[in-house]
């Protein structure tokens, strides 16, 4: 995913529609013990931040400037980096919970993702992924522009059928599993958490 303006569909995510699935994302982080330090990676205008604790430490990483400028005049208190997150950094810092919230779809290389970020887990911190499900859906503009570019994304159901089945060869457990659907909106949410069995294996592949 770049770092430009175009990196995603983040406008309209404040609609009345999207409250049912942030709601159900902060949900399911608490009901886990997830929520202390969190990580909402492509977090657009951090919108997350406003359905979590006021307690929680949390860190978003979007690749829009305009986006990651609109979150700190929400709450200037509310920590974004403007990164993608195929360059993000976090110089050692660990997370209770990553949270790939509607954004998985928009990398070419969500396995690639996956790996890294599990690294940045805490021993007993989780991964939730967030991906709506409907083929062609708000990333189909994106997804024909970056195929101009020579860049391949996955449709929404590809890259969730691409990620499970990574989770599955890792053998990491399904903590929960939801479903969260909205009269007039299109398509539902399939919201999951997973926890990724010893993070620190990934962590040693790489020798950190």
């Amino acid at each position: 995913m770049r770092t430009d303006d175009n990196a995603g569909d983040w406008r309209g995510l404040d609609s009345p529609m999207q409250i049912p699935r942030y709601t159900a994302i902060a949900e399911i982080l608490r009901d886990f013990r997830a929520d202390g330090n969190v990580l909402d990676v492509g977090c657009g205008e951090a919108l997350l931040r406003a359905y979590l604790p006021k307690d929680v430490s949390y860190t978003g990483i979007e690749p829009s400037a305009l986006a990651a400028g609109s979150a700190s005049k929400r709450d200037a208190s509310i920590k974004v980096i403007h990164t993608s997150a195929e360059e993000f950094e976090a110089h050692g810092e660990r997370f209770d919970s990553v949270v790939f919230n509607e954004m998985l779809y928009y990398t070419e290389n969500p396995i690639g993702l996956l790996r890294k970020y599990v690294k940045l887990l805490h021993q007993d911190g989780v991964m939730l992924c967030s991906i709506y499900q409907k083929e062609g859906s708000v990333s189909l503009k994106s997804r024909v522009k970056r195929l101009l570019q020579g860049q391949l994304l996955p449709s929404n159901i590809a890259c969730e059928k691409i990620v499970r089945d990574f989770m599955g060869r890792q053998e990491w457990p399904i903590l929960s599993d939801r479903i969260v659907s909205v009269p007039g909106c299109p398509a539902p949410w399939h919201i999951w958490l997973v926890k990724p069995l010893d993070p620190t294996v990934f962590r040693k592949l790489d020798g950190i």
